[in-house]
């Protein structure tokens, strides 16, 4: 092999490594750049068997979707990362009156978290209840605001609009299994769930797959 020869190969295999460390790069930080949010694919369920696993990597600050009918329920899974000071807003939704969609938070168990019915400042605030919530799995869900969340023993919150509550039913004690409310007919209901960005997470946590990009880079420039 001649000195030209060798300096051609040498340049080959630094432009090859120079691309590999720029594709990787890409790969790491693509997921971060589009994965803070996630949209209701197809219709999320209505209870824990049924919800939508959330997927993605990095910090989850909000969930978007439409309520198809007065009776739909919409719940997806994600996963708190610490544990949030009591009293502090973990889960939001827009609102102009007390009957509009209502966000409520669950334990991976299906007990009730928290969930705020009252409209006040064009938000309706779920915030982190006044017994430590342990990091992990969790569900969100949203609601029109005249349905109930119910379990074996009943409602799992009341009704009232009283601010922000933890489980204060009768069926508090159980996890959820169904959801009760007047049948209405309404249009579509689009909505997004702002999540707290410092303690949620996606509940299905994308990584990278450097077999796959160091193959792509096999099939551009060759062995």
């Amino acid at each position: 092999m001649t000195p030209r020869d060798r300096i051609r190969r040498g340049l080959r295999f630094a432009s090859l490594y120079l691309n590999a460390a720029l594709l990787l790069a890409a790969v790491a930080a693509a997921p971060t750049a589009r994965a803070q949010t996630w949209t209701e694919a197809g219709d999320a369920g209505e209870l824990v068997g049924t919800a939508q696993s959330t997927s993605g990597s990095g910090s989850l600050t909000s969930i978007s979707g439409t309520l198809s009918s007065h009776g739909d329920v919409d719940m997806y899974c994600v996963q708190l990362t610490s544990v949030p000071p009591s009293g502090l807003p973990l889960v939001s939704v827009a609102c102009t009156m007390q009957a509009d969609p209502t966000p409520y938070i669950f334990a991976a168990s299906g007990l009730g978290v928290d969930t705020n019915m009252t409209c006040a400042g064009g938000l309706k605030q779920a915030v982190a209840p006044n017994f430590s919530l342990v990091p992990g799995q969790y569900y969100v869900a949203i609601a029109h605001g005249d349905y109930s969340a119910n379990s074996a023993g009943g409602n799992i919150w009341q009704t009232a609009y009283m601010g922000p509550m933890w489980p204060n039913g009768p069926g508090a004690g159980s996890p959820l299994t169904s959801w009760i409310g007047p049948l209405t007919v309404v249009a579509p209901a689009p909505y997004t769930l702002i999540l707290n960005p410092n303690y949620f997470v996606f509940c299905d946590t994308a990584t990278p797959v450097e077999t796959s990009s160091w193959g792509a880079l096999k099939a551009r420039f060759g062995d």
